[in-house]
């Protein structure tokens, strides 16, 4: 522990235990609280050699701008913003300052110290930060597969980019479905809201199924919507309540237009939810409704999607023949 002599009875003063003041000339000094009390009082024990200050004298910007914040603060204006004191000065709690020194402010020195900082960045959402971006090969999926960047959020007006629950994530646990890239069985993420709300498209895409069938072809998904991109990448909508009457397949939809609403069909033990799924095609010329595909968790592109209070009411384009 650094340790100073007192300057009224020559004792040694703990830095952490004494009083600090700036004097005019510009020196530290470091009292002992009952001699700064009585300071006007004169000691009589004999003095004790005196211990060096430990404290070298703050630079005059320094100080400076020591005594102008602390004058702002005395007078009840708040200072928004550093004030640079050297190491040894900045260190020290109540400095009081002697009255000798007159105090210069000067407007070019005050704009630079106390200016506001810039606009940061930006920076990650602690969503985003918690999803990071996949990788293939060194390279970041969304540009590897472009479609995957600047997505709209599928479910309207959601509370949620990403649900909380980790039984609705990407990879929990389904019984009877056996994909290895899906971890426990989930090969999507179920995305909350209620029923009748709004879906639509998270990209432009091409519709390449329609399942209108209440409990859907296997009796588990419900009735669905799936889409190809243009890179190849497919998403799937499921348990829908009910799909855009006028939606066929070979249909081309945009990012953010209205395929149907959020439903609970074959869902029998779960509130209702969207099932919302993402796969890549493990060839690059894979056209169509196919299988050739491998699943992956959309909740990276999830949380960095675009939620939109309502959607884009148009009619899809017709294939032209």
């Amino acid at each position: 522990m650094v340790a100073v002599g007192c300057p009224r009875c020559r004792g040694v003063v703990a830095l952490h235990e004494g009083r600090p003041l700036v004097t005019a000339s510009g020196h530290v000094e470091l009292w002992h609280r009952g001699c700064w009390d009585h300071r006007d009082v004169p000691f009589t024990v004999t003095a004790r050699p005196m211990i060096a200050i430990v404290a070298p004298p703050p630079p005059r910007r320094a100080r400076t701008a020591a005594v102008a914040a602390l004058a702002l603060a005395g007078a009840g204006v708040a200072v928004w913003g550093p004030v640079e004191l050297s190491p040894a000065a900045s260190s020290l709690a109540n400095i009081e300052l002697g009255s000798a020194e007159p105090v210069e402010v000067h407007g070019s020195v005050a704009s630079r110290e106390i200016a506001p900082p810039l606009p940061a960045p930006h920076t990650e959402t602690s969503l985003e930060a918690w999803y990071p971006l996949p990788e293939r090969d060194g390279v970041r999926l969304d540009v590897t597969f472009t479609s995957l960047g600047g997505w709209t959020h599928p479910v309207t007006a959601s509370a949620e980019l990403m649900p909380e629950r980790a039984s609705r994530h990407f990879g929990a646990t389904r019984l009877g479905i056996e994909r290895p890239e899906c971890g426990s069985g989930h090969c999507g993420v179920d995305l909350d809201g209620p029923r009748g709300r709004a879906l639509v498209a998270v990209a432009d895409g091409k519709v390449v199924r329609v399942e209108r069938k209440e409990l859907g072809a296997d009796g588990r998904s419900g009735r669905y919507v799936r889409l190809q991109h243009d890179d190849g990448t497919l998403t799937a909508y499921m348990h829908m309540d009910d799909v855009a009457e006028d939606l066929q397949v070979g249909d081309l939809v945009r990012g953010g237009q209205y395929i149907g609403t959020l439903g609970a069909t074959a869902v029998f033990a779960a509130a209702p939810h969207l099932h919302f799924s993402l796969e890549v095609p493990r060839h690059p010329d894979a056209q169509g409704d196919t299988t050739d595909t491998t699943y992956i968790d959309p909740a990276p592109f999830l949380v960095r999607a675009t939620i939109v209070a309502v959607p884009e009411r148009r009619h899809a384009i017709k294939p032209a023949f």
